[in-house]
């Protein structure tokens, strides 16, 4: 028996959640219930330096928040009431528009991704302070729709828009530096993928040699020891990396990767909640990815590209 949701009751399903996110934002303020998601939280950092308490800045939000308070713009309620209204505005939209198929307006397409940003869990918990997250996702979002802008127009166009696609790549590599380097190495990566698509499993070698190849070097010795001080915090699953041989950390990484995208550290009724309202609904996504790709298009392709690159480097 199939089953067909209409366009309706999408609908009905966002405002819907989009209310239920309104009442619990307001509950959430109003009765600060700041410890609900775990305290000690980036937040706490942002507001202090933001502030003034604290010196060092970390990333370019701290300075964005701090040249905020300099000029009389910053409060950390308002600044939250603006990253939680762009969220459910804002995003939505850009989603939409990124993955509309050119003119064609497919309003139960239109009505579901906009399901989809509202319903997104981890989205609606960096709203709840002043996370840097939100204006990060803005800013990918409207990168991803540039280049799709870039594969639809002319070369000189289209130069113009890769011009503004690397400004928002570098912008990204100052808020997070492992985003902002991923999103601009995309275009390469993907433009030798295009032409030697049909090498698909010479390409998972050479992947897999330039793993290998860079843990030798030492090139990600840093990285690696910054991750071992995560160990006990729980974010690495209690997967070590950096002692092991290339054999090994090979199997280790897959391992970890797997357990980290998916989400398989269940430790507490968060996690759970969140396994089964992100990892199942993305597993089930990428199951319907892999049997259609035949009608995969350019910027589909982009934006594997991109997942495979970033999610490395992550």
């Amino acid at each position: 028996m199939q089953i067909i949701i209409s366009e309706k009751r999408i609908w009905y399903f966002a405002f819907f959640l989009l209310i239920v996110k309104c009442v619990f934002y307001l509950f959430y303020k109003w009765f600060e219930l700041d410890t609900l998601f775990g305290g000690g939280n980036d937040a706490d950092y942002y507001h202090n330096y933001a502030i003034g308490y604290y010196r060092v800045s970390v990333n370019y939000w701290s300075d964005i928040l701090r040249f905020l308070n300099d000029n009389e713009l910053y409060d950390r309620d308002n600044i939250t009431l603006i990253l939680f209204v762009i969220s459910n505005t804002l995003i939505p939209y850009l989603y939409y528009k990124m993955i509309k198929v050119q003119a064609d307006e497919i309003t139960l397409v239109k009505a579901a991704s906009i399901f989809l940003v509202i319903f997104y869990p981890t989205l609606f918990t960096l709203t709840l302070d002043v996370y840097r997250d939100v204006l990060m996702f803005t800013a990918l979002s409207l990168a991803f729709l540039i280049y799709k802008k870039i594969l639809e127009t002319n070369w000189l166009i289209g130069n113009v828009y890769f011009i503004a696609f690397m400004s928002l790549a570098y912008f990204l590599y100052l808020m997070r530096d492992y985003l902002g380097f991923a999103l601009a190495l995309t275009p390469f990566v993907y433009l030798i993928f295009t032409k030697t698509s049909k090498y698909i499993k010479t390409w998972i070698i050479i992947y897999l040699g330039v793993l290998v190849l860079v843990k030798i070097t030492g090139a990600l010795d840093e990285i690696l020891l910054y991750r071992e001080r995560f160990l006990l915090g729980g974010s690495t699953l209690g997967i070590t990396l950096y002692d092991k041989n290339p054999i090994m950390f090979l199997f280790y990484y897959f391992f970890s990767t797997l357990g980290q995208l998916l989400g398989l550290f269940l430790v507490s009724i968060n996690s759970i909640i969140l396994f089964i309202l992100e990892t199942v609904p993305f597993c089930l996504a990428f199951r319907y990815l892999l049997r259609n790709t035949k009608f995969m298009n350019k910027f589909v392709v982009f934006l594997l590209t991109f997942f495979v690159i970033y999610t490395t480097i992550w």
